[in-house]
């Protein structure tokens, strides 16, 4: 299932890779400032390396804290501005306190403003070229819907509608099977015991349960989802990924929480 993680981008190393993008541009964006204004406060040179070690470590600290790393909400705009601006305020405010391996205050204070807002406006214009020209294509998600037929139209609209970037590659139907059976034609359906290659051959990232009544749960399914769990497959319940998306709860899953019924 290692293979899964490499297609999708939760995965530590992109999470490294906005942590290093993001200390480069706001030392990117203090050396630009230090040399083309009035600004002295925080210069980047050989001698001075202790200001930048301390900055980034703030920085990757914080921005860890409040979520400024969180691959998904990294892809939302207002998201990340929020974020950005609770981690520099955080970041900004303990620097100026620590001592000895950080500058001396400004004689000019409005040079901490200045500071406070170079950082801000680096680590969001970089920001918005990442969510501008890379996250909706890196953030594409391929999953497997596993839930009643009944409710497979409605589950795979509203996820579609309210994020592009997931691909709903088929379903599985967790209803057993009748000779009357509703047919779903959107979609390819899969047999639960399909589940193992079908994640392995369409390198699924993700399983997402819409399952409304845990009758339906039968030991076949519980033993494939257990098996996909242990193997390092991401498994969530609709209301997770409903309430993610569009920030509501569906009102049809009140009180039917898969959790309750899926030792996790």
């Amino acid at each position: 299932m290692s293979s899964n993680k490499g297609i999708h981008f939760e995965v530590s190393e992109r999470k490294i890779l906005l942590r290093i993008l993001d200390v480069f541009a706001v030392l990117g964006g203090l050396y630009v400032i230090g040399y083309s204004f009035e600004f002295d406060y925080f210069i980047v040179t050989k001698e001075n390396w202790t200001w930048s070690v301390v900055l980034a470590v703030y920085l990757t600290l914080f921005g860890s804290v409040f979520e400024l790393y969180d691959l998904q909400k990294s892809s939302q705009l207002d998201t990340v501005f929020r974020n950005v601006i609770l981690t520099v305020s955080i970041t900004v405010l303990f620097y100026l306190l620590t001592p000895i391996v950080t500058p001396f205050l400004p004689i000019k204070r409005i040079q901490i403003i200045y500071f406070y807002l170079a950082i801000i406006g680096s680590i969001f214009l970089w920001r918005l070229v990442y969510i501008t020209f890379f996250a909706s294509s890196r953030f594409y998600k391929k999953v497997i819907i596993l839930g009643e037929i009944s409710n497979i139209d409605n589950v795979v609209n509203t996820i579609t509608e309210s994020d592009p970037n997931y691909k709903i590659i088929g379903f599985v139907n967790s209803e057993k099977l009748k000779i009357d059976t509703i047919k779903f034609k959107g979609l390819v359906e899969y047999l639960p015991e399909d589940l193992p290659r079908i994640i392995k051959t369409k390198n699924v990232s993700e399983l997402v349960v819409a399952i409304t009544n845990p009758n339906n749960i039968t030991a076949q399914i519980y033993e494939q989802l257990t098996l996909l769990l242990k193997q390092g497959l991401t498994i969530r319940e609709y209301t997770q990924v409903f309430e993610e998306i569009t920030k509501r709860i569906p009102v049809q899953f009140v009180g039917k929480d898969f959790y309750k019924y899926f030792p996790f």
